[in-house]
């Protein structure tokens, strides 16, 4: 009766840390979005589907497609078409290799109608995961090959660190039918002479309706050179699983 009472008070205070984590997490983020400065004093937005098809239980494949615009209501900035084949090395890590379609239109439209830069790129990238708690982490190692064609053609070589954390509210684990927080931060790095990118801050809200589809609503601040704009973000994860099922 003791030891369950010490056992009960141990997880009221891991819940408590938790708790204190993804709270102050969250303030760092609102905090960051309010002294933020987007261009032309605007937020846009991302609507972005993903898709991970499981063929067996080493291949996958990977699709995705995500709408961007420089402004709440639609005035396009980007369209972006991402495709690969994921190799899973076990349950917490995987490879993958693609292709992507990035089309860039101008903020003015009018003055600058079509598209203005058209991206070819490949990409490789390595996902690793882990847990401390009730806390999932996920690490993401990519490298990208980019072709650009605009007023001129431009060849860039690029890598990106992604680390993100996912957090259950009221489980020990994301199932179904459970609401979680997720937050990341992605650095990237040109390998010429001026090596920083952009730097991606999110925070979301999820919903995870069953094991393979799930939504989040979320805030991006994307900081690009010295200056950073604001992303309302809406996601949907569907997947699909045709390894059989153990009798």
């Amino acid at each position: 009766m003791f030891s369950g009472k010490i056992a009960q008070r141990i997880m009221q205070i891991k819940s408590l840390v938790i708790m204190r984590i993804y709270h102050l997490v969250l303030l760092t983020v609102i905090s960051f979005a309010g002294f933020s400065q987007s261009p032309k004093g605007t937020t846009g937005n991302w609507l972005m589907f993903f898709n991970q098809t499981r063929l067996n239980e080493h291949w996958s494949i990977h699709a995705e497609a995500q709408y961007r615009s420089y402004e709440i209501t639609p005035n396009t900035e980007q369209l972006l078409l991402r495709g690969g084949v994921n190799y899973h090395i076990s349950s917490t890590a995987f490879a993958s290799i693609g292709y992507a379609n990035i089309t860039n239109y101008a903020y003015d439209k009018e003055q600058l109608p079509g598209v203005q830069v058209n991206e070819n790129r490949l990409w490789q990238q390595f996902i690793m995961r882990n847990s401390l708690g009730r806390i999932s982490f996920e690490h993401r190692y990519r490298i990208e090959q980019r072709w650009l064609n605009g007023n001129q053609s431009l060849y860039l070589d690029r890598i990106r660190y992604l680390v993100r954390a996912t957090i259950p509210i009221g489980k020990n684990k994301i199932e179904a039918k459970t609401f979680f927080v997720s937050f990341y931060d992605e650095i990237f790095i040109h390998l010429n002479n001026k090596p920083f990118d952009r730097n991606r801050l999110y925070g979301a809200v999820g919903y995870q309706f069953n094991p393979l589809v799930n939504l989040q609503l979320g805030y991006l601040a994307q900081t690009v050179n010295t200056t950073t704009k604001s992303y309302l973000q809406a996601a949907i994860f569907y997947n699909l699983d045709f390894r059989k099922k153990a009798e």
